[in-house]
């Protein structure tokens, strides 16, 4: 087999070097990186390697200068070159930065460095936001920004939403590609959607205002007047500036502590636990990133209905027949979260057919055999056709 390698290299593994930061902390970009490298590592014709970027150890830091980054951004590059010293790479996976001046920085100082290591770049764009920057300014940081991308062969997005990212950076071609994930329900073990059954509404995210959490929380204080018996869990970690001591004031503000539950982040069999555990999933983001919520397609796995900000690509994610609503986040968010939560309670006897309808959508969209294994196949049957 060696001889044949030296006769025939293209029989040799392919070389990708991934650059990726993994969890923690626990985000949606951190968690599919993680899910992609290790379905590459499974692949016996790629040799993957990871190239570790820990510029933050908590989400309270992203998007924020430090010296600390930037010694970071120089350890990336070090390790970069040391392990280019093995060979050349065929292949660079690199995570887009986003919109704001931090991570466009980043990605100006770091990529025309990786770029030179690998002969093919494919960009993953995860956070959007980057075309509405770039159309509201027009510095120097936006103009090397759009020079930098202007030499990368593809990028991948995961909703049509986000195609004008790398369409207005100048990337060469535009794919859409939907997160497939491994179907953690293999049962079909379905929420408690009967008529005595606690309505149990569920968020999984980060926890502050651009994903909605004080707005979640005014709107649930409304509603349980009307519906003492509701309950509302959430999971996930607080980023600054809202914290567990502001989230704690709102709900006692209000006097809902009976009726709200907050749970740190959660992962694997215990976040899988929760999710079956409630029966209505709430995802208020109007965060200027939102481009492919992973955990509404996580509910959609479990079956459970879903109560959706009409945001960037939450309308692409879950498509026009989804059970649930769809609700508007002007002119006020927490008054569009009220009109889903009431709206959602009035039709109780719906809920199991929108749990039914979801899971269907996430089967036949969203499922995958392994760990990403579809984008994986993806990759090989665009940049490494049969030779």
């Amino acid at each position: 087999m060696n001889s044949e390698k030296q006769r025939f290299p293209y029989l040799a593994p392919r070389r990708v070097l991934f650059a990726a930061q993994f969890p923690p902390p626990v985000g949606g970009q951190n968690i599919v990186r993680q899910r992609m490298f290790r379905s590459l590592v499974a692949d016996p014709e790629i040799e993957a390697v990871h190239l570790d970027m820990p510029f933050v150890s908590s989400f309270s830091q992203a998007r924020k200068a430090s010296l600390g980054k930037l010694w970071a951004l120089i350890g990336v590059i070090v390790r970069a070159l040391h392990l280019r010293r093995k060979g050349k790479f065929d292949l660079l996976m690199y995570p887009a930065g986003g919109p704001q001046t931090v991570p466009m920085v980043r990605d100006i100082l770091l990529l025309p460095i990786l770029m030179t290591l690998a002969d093919r770049t494919i960009v993953n764009f995860h956070a959007a936001g980057i075309e509405e920057r770039l159309a509201e300014r027009r510095g120097i940081l936006e103009r090397l920004l759009k020079k930098v991308y202007s030499r990368v062969a593809v990028g991948v997005v995961m909703t049509a939403y986000n195609r004008r990212d790398p369409e207005a950076l100048g990337v060469g071609s535009v794919l859409t590609i939907p997160h497939h994930l491994k179907d953690e329900n293999v049962a079909k073990l379905m929420p408690d959607f009967s008529h005595t059954a606690t309505p149990r509404f569920v968020y999984l995210g980060h926890l502050y205002g651009l994903k909605g959490t004080p707005q979640l929380i005014e709107a649930f204080a409304r509603v349980l007047h009307d519906y003492p018996d509701a309950k509302l869990c959430l999971i996930g970690e607080f980023v600054a500036p809202y914290s567990a001591e502001a989230f704690r004031k709102d709900v006692l503000a209000r006097g809902i502590e009976d009726a709200v539950e907050w749970i740190g982040a959660l992962s694997g069999e215990k976040k899988w636990q929760h999710l079956r555990k409630n029966n209505c999933f709430v995802f208020p983001s109007v965060a200027p990133y939102e481009s492919f919520g992973l955990v509404v397609v996580e509910a959609m796995m479990f079956g459970l209905p879903l109560l959706v900000s009409d945001w960037r690509g939450n309308n692409d994610v879950v498509g026009e027949n989804f059970g649930g609503i769809l609700f508007p986040v002007t002119p006020s968010l927490a008054d569009g979260i009220e009109f889903s939560l009431r709206g959602a309670l009035k039709n109780r006897s719906l809920w199991k057919k929108w749990g039914d309808d979801n899971r269907m959508i996430y089967e036949n969209r969203y499922r995958a055999t392994g760990d990403c294994e579809d984008y994986v196949s993806w990759v090989r049957r665009s940049f490494w056709p049969e030779e």
